[in-house]
């Protein structure tokens, strides 16, 4: 075994399960119902996100077109929704008409007036108009038994900075954006490291309540510290920007399956990963490398994870119970853009397929599981994702 070998080991199963995973969809950017479909059916995610911007007069009729196509799927639809800054319960009256006609009416609403949606100093000037409590009132009061959110469709610094009253909130929630300090390849990984952390001071917030990280991808949909985003062309590496390049390949999908680790084992209970559709498309069949990450992982929703051990920092890897009692499935990423030699301990693999910048989807590796059989090690190229099927050792 060398220095650079990374070996993984097998633990116990935990009492936490892999939160369930969806997509997010911008309400004013969705044009094309049957692309919606399409997406819906191939990627199966058990959630949308949905963000709608309740001053424009078009939201509510796309958005009952939508749920007619989540209904028929059986996936949920939470609305994120963003209202006027003086009267937010003015801006409920047609979602409300809408509401009462729709068989499944959405699973829970966060509403945020529309000045919210920038960051303010804990010492400076912040808005004279509604706060974000004042609009969780008005919902509450037209509609008392529907899952009413506090947070942000921000980021975590805005939901630190207007933290909602626990009491008042049936889910706590906010995005993650990976390019909002630095957008080298580097630091975007090293981003993984806070999760953790994030998820912890989240639920500090609200002890009990819900933990919904909502749509998290490479990117930034809107910039809460500026006047707008970073202007990119989709070929450039920049903070706060809506089209990252990195979005559309392999290592979108490496930094996703990372995020998922830290935030399942840290105990998030929801989590939203890009969109269908712009601004974090996860593209038309076959799709991008993460429209792979998240159809796979949407599967696994509810199973109870297992302990793994890892001797190094450059893999991130997750397990849980099958529906199989005798089967494990195991996800490993490199999320270095180097080669990593890995080793498997104390494991019988039943199967193994490789997602990689070379093929569209999860490729079975008939070579590479003979040698992880015979207890040999494996090279995983850069932001490679190596899914397994494995016994589980009485």
């Amino acid at each position: 075994m060398t220095a650079d070998t990374v070996t993984i080991s097998w633990g116990e199963f935990t009492s936490r399960t892999l939160p369930a995973i969806g997509c997010g969809v911008w309400l004013d950017r969705m044009s094309d119902l049957e692309r919606i479909a399409r997406q819906l059916d191939d990627v199966a995610p058990r959630h949308l996100d949905v963000l709608l911007d309740l001053r424009d007069t078009r939201a509510v009729p796309r958005l009952v077109e939508l749920i007619t196509l989540a209904d028929d799927r059986n996936v949920a639809v939470w609305l994120y929704a963003i209202c006027e800054d003086e009267k937010p319960a003015r801006s409920l009256s047609s979602l409300a008409r809408a509401f009462a006609r729709m068989a499944n009416p959405p699973a829970g609403v966060l509403l945020t007036p529309a000045a919210y949606l920038k960051s303010y100093q804990p010492n400076g000037v912040w808005p004279s108009s509604a706060s974000p409590s004042v609009a969780l009132a008005a919902a509450r009061e037209r509609w008392p038994d529907m899952a009413l959110g506090g947070g942000v469709p921000t980021y975590f610094t805005e939901l630190n900075r207007c933290r909602p009253d626990p009491a008042a909130i049936d889910f706590i929630t906010h995005a993650v954006s990976p390019i909002v300090h630095a957008a080298d390849d580097r630091s975007v990984m090293e981003t993984l490291e806070s999760i953790p952390a994030i998820v912890a001071s989240s639920r500090a917030l609200a002890p009990g309540v819900p933990y919904r990280i909502t749509t998290t991808a490479i990117g930034a949909w809107t910039n809460p510290y500026g006047e707008c985003l970073t202007p990119n062309d989709g070929t450039q590496r920049v903070t706060l920007s809506e089209n990252d390049p990195r979005q559309r390949g392999q290592f979108a999908a490496a930094w996703a399956v990372g995020f998922v680790i830290r935030a399942a084992i840290a105990g998030a209970d929801s989590l939203t990963l890009s969109s269908l559709g712009p601004p974090f498309d996860v593209g038309d069949a076959p799709g991008y490398p993460v429209r792979h990450v998240i159809a796979g992982l949407a599967r696994s929703t509810g199973r109870p994870l297992r302990q793994l051990k890892l001797d190094g920092a450059e893999l991130a890897a997750l397990a849980w119970q099958t529906e199989s009692p005798a089967v494990s499935e195991v996800w490993i990423a490199n999320l270095t853009a180097e080669g990593v030699v890995l080793r498997l301990k104390d494991v019988s693999i039943v199967e193994l397929a490789l997602l990689d910048a070379h093929d569209d989807g999860f490729r079975p590796r008939p070579d590479a599981l003979v040698r992880l059989r015979a207890g040999d090690t494996e090279s995983l190229a850069g932001f490679a994702i190596l899914k397994l099927h494995v016994q589980n050792l009485a």
